[in-house]
């Protein structure tokens, strides 16, 4: 099913969470990718840490909006 297709109103309660969750992974992966991309030799604990920080505390580097 598109995303671009849905209507918040027509998903069932179990849809709206299982979408939710979808898109928590992807923007997590992204996150990811950006910050490996800003450190190609970051280790797997560092990485889920910098998400952490990101992620749960909106930390932000300072050149960013």
């Amino acid at each position: 099913m598109s995303v671009a297709m849905l209507s918040r109103k027509k998903l069932t309660p179990e849809e709206k969470v299982n979408l939710a969750i979808s898109m928590t992974d992807f923007v997590i992966e992204i996150c990811a990718d950006g910050i490996r991309d800003q450190n190609p030799n970051i280790t797997e604990a560092e990485l889920r840490e910098k998400l952490r920080e990101r992620i749960m505390y909106q930390k932000r580097r300072h050149h960013e909006v």
